[in-house]
């Protein structure tokens, strides 16, 4: 799992650069929860969520947010993904899509009613809805191709020797 680790945490840490630094005064997408979201639906729960702690608390770091608060909604999104692990046939894309949709939106919705439980001021205002909606639109459209990027990335650590530690059907395997 160690090397698990370190192989999806150097993907994330690649990703919130690159999204953080690179993207971020002209597009925010959430590429972090969708890369969360299909960990979660991977056999290793341990591996999801070491690396939902992670990401949660370096996103709290980085963010002007109390502390906690990306914690929380990366530890929901693997959560979400969790509950959809059974029950989501992993070869429709567009289901995936519609699922990693949902979980986005409870998440935004979490950190929505956070903000204002805590106080802040304007966090429903609704040019920002609007914007957060249509990140939340357009990275759902990407999953897809992070399911990929996570396959991929799966395929190569385990021709090294990595697998994850469960009985759960292999995520590429066809549908009966």
């Amino acid at each position: 799992m160690i090397a698990a680790f370190f192989a999806y945490g150097f993907l994330a840490l690649a990703i919130f650069y690159l999204q953080n630094l690179a993207f971020f005064p002209q597009m925010h997408l959430r590429l972090l929860a969708l890369l969360l979201f299909y960990l979660g639906l991977r056999p290793s729960l341990a591996l999801a969520l070491a690396l939902a702690v992670a990401l949660g608390v370096l996103q709290d770091s980085f963010a002007i947010t109390p502390f906690g608060l990306h914690l929380g909604s990366t530890l929901l999104v693997v959560g979400v993904a969790r509950l959809f692990n059974q029950r989501l046939p992993q070869q429709r894309f567009g289901l995936q899509a519609a699922a990693c949709l949902l979980a986005m939106v409870l998440q935004e919705v979490f950190l929505q009613t956070s903000l204002i439980t805590l106080g802040y001021a304007g966090g429903l205002a609704w040019g920002q809805l609007y914007h957060h909606a249509v990140e939340i639109l357009l990275t759902a459209v990407l999953g897809p191709l992070m399911c990929l990027l996570v396959l991929g990335l799966e395929r190569f650590l385990g021709r090294y020797g990595w697998r994850p530690r469960s009985q759960q059907p292999d995520f590429y395997q066809p549908l009966a």
